[in-house]
Parts: structure tokens; C-alpha cells; sequence
């Protein structure tokens, strides 16, 4: 009797135990279609604008291709001379700085003027005569455009805050879709599920499956990276400026740049930093020929007017906080290797949209075309 006992009350257990599951299962299946369905039009949108960001560089250099490349002379302006030559090209006082120097003979400088978190000014010098090749603001050409419209769309910090949570609605929706799908994961990725268009009923739902494994660490990634880069996005649109001015600076640029190349063994000059506030060292950006993933600039050199440095950074001995915060834009952009990285990241950039129709048309046939079915 007491073992019937027993194994009645064990059974009951299970029972519970099963509810208690099935329940759970249903609550983070409703987070997984709820989070979807919000953030659904805004992933689409951050899909396609992200996909064409990828290829950023590639476009910029095809529209503007004059203002990247001049013909190689002898010697080259001063920075100095050269800051002066895009300051007059530029109304106010904005902070002007040197984004990009001559990596080559034959190449532009590119220098970037800005006037506040939301208005940035690039301007292109012939290195030799100081002639202005091509001069936009950050949102008055097409990458500028896009990269604005994907992380702020177009609306400052109220459109960044969007932005961000449709980020945290990704997040959300992968790691419940982990759960929900978790017995798939593997059938997936040994090609036992298929599309099956021709039946109507597993058409979009095994697309979904299907797109979601593939994709699977690719969108933790990108979510991952992305909500870091809007937190950076918003601290910098969190206070409302007056603007960015900038400060004179009697000293040459040329003697700090030899004694930066000096200080870190490799060290190549990416660009170059005034002072920001009185008593600032000029910053020497670059890279010792670090990890491509860890982006051009990822070594500096603080150095005063006179020479004296007062702080650097060797990436090849950074800690990990820094090396992990370095990377997180080229991971996010998938700008760190050749072009055929370029392709398969723009296309893995394309399935937070896909995934977004795919769960819109499951839920669209199972709430609306199987009930009308039914009833009928």
C-alpha cells in the first residue's frame, strides 16, 4: 500500500513537473512572438541599413573616388598648414582634427570638423596644395545617411533609445528562440530540416528554424555589439552642448608624429588629435600591427607641444577590457577582413529582417488564416 502510495504521489509529481514545463515552455514562446512582433519592422530596417553599412568604405570610395587619390608630388603642406587650409573652408570654430593621414604617396587627408554629437563636417585636402577634393557632413551623403539613420533614424537621442531597446528585443527573442527551437538546432545544422515551400503549412516555419540556427551566433553578436555602440551613441547625446570648439595650437604636428613612431615599436600613424581643453596632450592615433579586428586605431601616444610624452598605449600589452572594447565596432561592422568576409557578413546582416517576415508570416497564418479555416 505504501508503495502504491508512493508511486502515485511521484506520479502526481511528474505531473506537475510536466505543467510547470509546458507552461514555461508557452510563457517564453509568447516573449519569443511578442518581442518579435515589436521589434519586427525596426529589425528589418536595421537589417538592410546594416548590410550596406558593411560595405561602407567600398561605396564611399565609388562615389567620391577623386577625393581619395591626388596625384604623388615631392613635399607634402605641414599639418599645421593644412588644418588651416580646411579652416577656412569651414564657418565657427568647430573642433578639427586629422581622422585619416597618407598611408600612401597617392592618397587624400582627411580631416573631420565637429560642431556637436549630431553634426560632424569631413573635409578631403590634396596633401600637397591644400585644395579641398570633396567636403559633407555626416548626413548629407549616402553612407553618412545611413549609418545615421541606423542608429539614431534620424532623431537624435529620442531615435537612439528605440534603437536600443529594439536591440534588447533581439536579444530577447534569439535567446527564448534557443529554447523554443533547441530541439531543432541540431537537425538544422545537419540539413534534416528543409524549407518545403511547396507545403504551405512548414514553409515559413521551417525558414524560420532554418535562418535562426544558421544565424545563431551571428545575431548574438551583432545584438551584443550593437547595444554596446548605442550606449556610446547615447552618453554622447545625453547632455545638451553648446558645441565643440577648438583651441589654437602653435606647435608643429610633424616632430610629435617622429617621436610617437619612436615610442611603440611598428607604430603607424592612422591620426592625429589636438587638445580638447587647455593643457591637454595632442593624441597620436594608430596601430603596431595588432589583429585587424581590433581596428586602425586602437595604439595612441599622448604627447605635449614640447615633446614630452605623457602616456601610451602598446595594444600588443593592453589589458582585456581595452582589447575587448576596441574590437567591438569591427565586429559590429564586419570591416576587419577581405571582401569575401564583407559578403557573408552582409548577408548574415540581412536575417534579423528575414527572421522578422518569416515570424510575422507564422504568426499572421496562425492567428488569422487557420482560425478563418477552421470556423469555416
Amino acid at each position: 500500500m505504501d508503495r502504491q502510495l508512493e508511486r502515485w504521489v511521484q506520479g502526481q509529481t511528474d505531473i506537475k513537473r510536466q505543467v510547470l514545463k509546458i507552461q514555461w515552455s508557452k510563457q517564453l514562446f509568447r516573449v519569443h512572438r511578442i518581442t518579435g512582433l515589436i521589434a519586427g519592422i525596426m529589425l528589418l530596417l536595421l537589417s538592410i541599413t546594416g548590410s550596406m553599412l558593411v560595405f561602407s568604405d567600398e561605396i564611399d570610395h565609388a562615389l567620391y573616388a577623386d577625393a581619395y587619390h591626388v596625384p604623388p608630388q615631392t613635399q607634402p603642406r605641414t599639418l599645421q598648414q593644412l588644418m588651416q587650409d580646411a579652416r577656412q573652408t569651414l564657418p565657427g570654430n568647430p573642433y578639427l582634427f586629422f581622422t585619416r593621414l597618407p598611408q600612401a604617396p597617392d592618397e587624400s587627408i582627411v580631416l573631420r570638423a565637429e560642431y556637436a554629437a549630431d553634426h560632424k563636417v569631413y573635409v578631403f585636402l590634396n596633401p600637397y596644395t591644400g585644395k579641398v577634393l570633396q567636403q559633407y557632413s555626416n548626413t548629407d551623403h549616402l553612407t553618412g545617411n545611413v549609418l545615421y539613420l541606423h542608429f539614431t533614424l534620424m532623431a537624435g537621442k529620442t531615435g537612439a533609445t528605440i534603437v536600443l531597446i529594439t536591440g534588447i528585443g533581439l536579444f530577447l527573442s534569439i535567446l527564448t528562440g534557443i529554447f523554443i527551437y533547441r530541439n531543432s538546432i541540431i537537425k538544422v545544422l545537419t540539413f534534416r530540416v528543409k524549407p518545403e515551400w511547396h507545403n504551405r503549412t512548414r514553409r515559413w516555419r521551417n525558414l524560420h528554424r532554418i535562418l535562426g540556427v544558421w544565424a545563431l551566433l551571428f545575431n548574438l553578436l551583432i545584438s551584443f555589439t550593437g547595444f554596446m555602440m548605442e550606449l556610446k551613441v547615447l552618453d554622447s547625446r545625453s547632455t545638451k552642448k553648446a558645441g565643440y570648439a577648438s583651441l589654437p595650437f602653435t606647435g608643429e604636428y610633424e616632430p610629435l608624429i617622429a617621436k610617437a613612431r619612436t615610442s611603440i615599436p611598428g607604430f603607424q600613424v592612422m591620426g592625429v588629435r589636438p587638445p580638447k581643453k587647455t593643457g591637454d596632450p595632442v593624441r597620436i592615433l594608430g596601430h603596431a600591427h595588432e589583429p585587424s579586428f581590433f581596428g586602425e586605431y586602437a595604439s595612441s601616444v599622448f604627447i605635449t607641444a614640447d615633446g614630452n610624452i605623457k602616456k601610451k598605449v602598446d595594444f600588443s600589452k593592453a589589458s582585456f577590457s581595452d582589447q575587448f572594447n576596441a574590437c567591438i565596432a569591427p565586429l559590429h561592422f564586419g570591416n576587419y577582413g577581405g571582401i569575401i568576409l564583407k559578403i557573408i557578413y552582409s548577408l548574415l546582416a540581412l536575417t534579423p529582417g528575414a527572421l522578422s517576415i518569416s515570424g510575422f508570416l507564422i504568426w499572421y497564418r496562425r492567428k488569422y488564416i487557420i482560425k478563418v479555416h477552421n470556423r469555416i
